[in-house]
Parts: structure tokens; sequence; C-alpha cells
């Protein structure tokens, strides 16, 4: 077996292994922990984190992985494997081409993510169940900023992560 293959191997198994943490503490631990009746999403914050300094393909791979686990922790059918693979890869072709890799560009691309986030969350109620808007914009903008204050710790995380796997 290759070097390449040995790092690879490793790179794919550390990356599980800190998704597998994110899941626990986003299922079983945040989960317990609601702030005004919300609870944080912080799986797809790690997946902005590897999107935006691994690019693309680590960004859908990791986002496909988050995005099974979200659905599971959450109880939902398959919008979080369908956004955060699409959000995985899209963060990572922005940051290829056109937004550059420090924290301001991962707080504005994290913040956007889960505003989008919520809002697909709300969709259904919103448009076919006609539940009032404010109310629901109110619980989306409430997650938005649960989760974000765990925006610091999961860049550096992220950070760390891709700095490992380009050594």
């Amino acid at each position: 077996m290759s070097d390449a293959t040995k790092n690879l191997i490793i790179r794919v198994l550390i990356h599980g292994a800190v998704l597998y943490v994110l899941y626990v503490l986003q299922g079983m631990v945040f989960s317990r922990l609601p702030l005004f009746g919300v609870l944080p999403l912080i799986l797809p914050l790690s997946v902005v984190g590897v999107g935006l300094f691994e690019g693309p393909s680590w960004g859908a791979g990791v986002g496909l992985a988050a995005g099974v686990l979200c659905d599971i922790a959450l109880g939902s059918t398959v919008l979080f494997t369908i956004a955060l693979t699409g959000l995985g890869m899209g963060v990572g072709l922005l940051s290829s081409y056109l937004i550059s890799r420090g924290f301001p560009s991962y707080v504005i691309c994290c913040a956007a993510a889960l505003l989008v986030l919520a809002f697909m969350q709300m969709f259904t109620l919103l448009v076919f169940l006609r539940q009032p808007p404010l109310a629901l914009f109110r619980v989306g903008a409430l997650q938005t900023a649960y989760s974000m204050l765990f925006a610091l710790p999961m860049y550096v995380l992220t950070r760390s992560l891709a700095r490992r796997a380009k050594a």
C-alpha cells in the first residue's frame, strides 16, 4: 500500500470520527439543551469548514455523510442529505474560485447556510400548512443565532483538520 493511500484512509477515518462526535453532540447532548425553544445545528458548520478549506470533493463527501447523520438525529427524511451535499460542494467551489479561505468567509458562509437550511425546514409549514410566517421566521432566526455560537470552535476544528491533511 502506498503512502498516498494510507494518508487517504487516515484522512477519511479522522473525518468519520469527527462527524461521529459531532453527531453525538448534536443528537444526544444539544438536543437536551434548547435555548428559547430551539436546538443548534452543528453538523452544517463542519460541512462549510471542510468545503471551504478542503475543496468541493471533500466538502460534498463530508456533506453527504453529515447530511445522513443530521437526518437521523433530527428525524428528517432526506432534506439534510441533499442540502448538505450541495452545501459542501457549493462552498468548496466558491472557495476554489471566488472567496478567500479565512474566518470572515467562513462566518458569512455559515450564516447563509444556516438561514437557507432554516428556510428549507420551514417551507412545508409555510406554504402547505399555512403556519404564521412571523413565528416561523423567529424560530429560524433563533436557530441560526444559536448555531452560530459554535462557529468559532468549528472553524478551529475544520481549519486544523485541513492543515493536517495538507501536511
